[in-house]
């Protein structure tokens, strides 16, 4: 890491959206081998424009509005696939991949409750357990 180089602007807004979405700084400098200090000062210039903050909380209630609609309309399919005229008819390996499509969109949504842990395999990634 070499003082006084400029960063190309590109760089500079992945490590604050990073950030800004759950990493630490201290995972950003190791992921992208910049100075702690450098990222938190990016960060706090970044943090003091309000049209930012703004957009962050219009985005996260935006977000929160998507889950919610998500939500609801999981549980109006669950409702529908739950009625017993309905399963009667369905192939056994259809409803296997019904249930197997319903518990990974669970685990994802529960998933994105939390900042993710760069050292645990994230869901669908290479070398995940398929039984997650």
């Amino acid at each position: 890491m070499t003082r006084g180089v400029a960063h190309p602007t590109e760089l500079r807004a992945e490590v604050i959206a990073a950030v800004l979405a759950g990493m630490s700084i201290v995972q950003a400098a190791a992921r992208y081998n910049l100075d702690k200090g450098l990222i938190s000062r990016w960060v706090a210039s970044v943090a003091t424009d309000s049209r930012v903050r703004d957009a962050q909380v219009d985005l996260g209630e935006r977000l929160l509005e998507l889950i919610d609609q998500h939500v609801t309309t999981l549980c109006a399919q669950l409702q529908a696939a739950a009625r017993p005229e309905w399963l009667e008819k369905q192939p056994a390996a259809e409803l296997a991949q019904l249930v197997v499509a319903e518990r990974d969109t669970v685990l994802r949504l529960l998933a994105g409750l939390r900042p993710t842990d760069d050292t645990q395999p994230q869901l669908g990634a290479p070398g995940a357990s398929e039984n997650a």
